[in-house]
């Protein structure tokens, strides 16, 4: 048996979980996300422990049934699922490489598929540079041009590395800047927190009553070879692992709403501040204001309780949809 790789398996099960939202099984979709975080966060080989104990020892983990032991098991001994095979051949996309490009998530990708044919990243670049995406709901010339350079920037061979290892390597940064006094609490934002597939940088955001001693923190950092800006808000460095690493620093009351903000998406935080001002509220960075008064932002979820909302996982952050759904769901309870 070769070898498999917990970042291997988690990837499998990513991909498993895009195929299946194209097929709007969502909730089958979110199970085999949850699996594949599990195995990103265990230590030991998951190869290892399926070949001693099969499924019952894949079952003990937490977000892994009997199901997805199963698949687990067939990926392990096989380097293949079957399931993942026959979704590839009913729907022939390339659902990771377009789930990649920033501002692609999974309704975007079903809608880009269904409706205009796109199975590849060439595809998508084709139908942005003929402007038949304005022809689809929710797109308008802004949307189209944001696509047209998160294309280019694929094009031009960006370095994006997989969510497990960026992950390993966040939260490496988070413990180290969470552990000084000045710092109450460190978190990962960004596209890493919305767990997209692949990222481009990491996004952290700490709550500091002493912005320079949490800038330290990170520009002391044994593994920072370069840093591309310091200020008392922002430091912006490259690790010796080739990843650049943006850190926020923001007041202790801010960081709710510099999390929300910086975690994005932006389309996300777009229809949120909309929602704001149609309640006669203003949100942004730094908190949620009814005139000059920040009614709240040190947490997330006081901000969505503030405008009527239940909280929105960041994974479900895509654009307005999500807002929608959970206002029609407030209303009818």
């Amino acid at each position: 048996m070769r070898a498999r790789s917990n970042e291997w398996l988690a990837g499998q099960l990513r991909e498993l979980a895009a195929r299946l939202d194209l097929d709007a099984e969502t909730h089958r979709a979110n199970a085999y996300r949850r699996a594949a975080d599990t195995i990103e966060q265990q230590r030991e080989p998951i190869a290892q422990l399926a070949a001693a104990e099969g499924i019952d020892g894949l079952d003990r983990l937490p977000g892994i049934g009997p199901h997805i032991a199963e698949r687990v098991c067939e990926l392990v001994d096989t380097g293949r699922s079957k399931q993942l095979d026959r979704l590839r051949k009913q729907t022939p996309v390339d659902v990771m490489a377009l789930l990649a490009v920033d501002g692609v998530g999974p309704r975007t990708l079903e809608l880009l598929w269904k409706r205009l044919g796109v199975r590849t990243l060439e595809d998508l670049e084709r139908a942005l540079e003929s402007d038949r995406t304005l022809d689809l709901p929710g797109f308008g010339e802004r949307r189209t041009e944001r696509l047209r350079r998160a294309v280019e920037i694929q094009r031009r061979g960006r370095p994006r590395i997989a969510r497990s290892r960026a992950r390993a390597i966040a939260e490496r940064l988070r413990r180290a800047i969470g552990r000084h006094p000045n710092v109450i609490v460190c978190s990962i934002a960004g596209s890493l927190r919305r767990r997209r597939p692949t990222v481009g940088d990491i996004d952290l955001v700490a709550a500091s009553d002493d912005p320079e001693a949490a800038a330290a923190c990170l520009l002391e950092r044994p593994e920072v070879v370069h840093v591309y800006s310091r200020g008392p808000q922002r430091v912006s460095v490259r690790l010796a692992a080739g990843v650049d690493v943006d850190l926020r620093i923001v007041a202790p009351e801010s960081h709710g709403a510099a999390l929300l903000y910086f975690t994005g998406s932006r389309a996300h935080t777009v229809a949120l501040r909309r929602l704001a001002l149609a309640q006669g509220l203003r949100l942004n960075e730094y908190g949620l204001f009814r005139g000059r008064k920040r009614i709240a932002g040190e947490t997330e979820r006081e901000i969505y309780r503030a405008l009527s909302l239940p909280y929105i996982a960041p994974q479900r952050r895509q654009g307005a949809s999500e807002i929608r759904d959970a206002l029609r769901r407030a209303g009818a309870s």
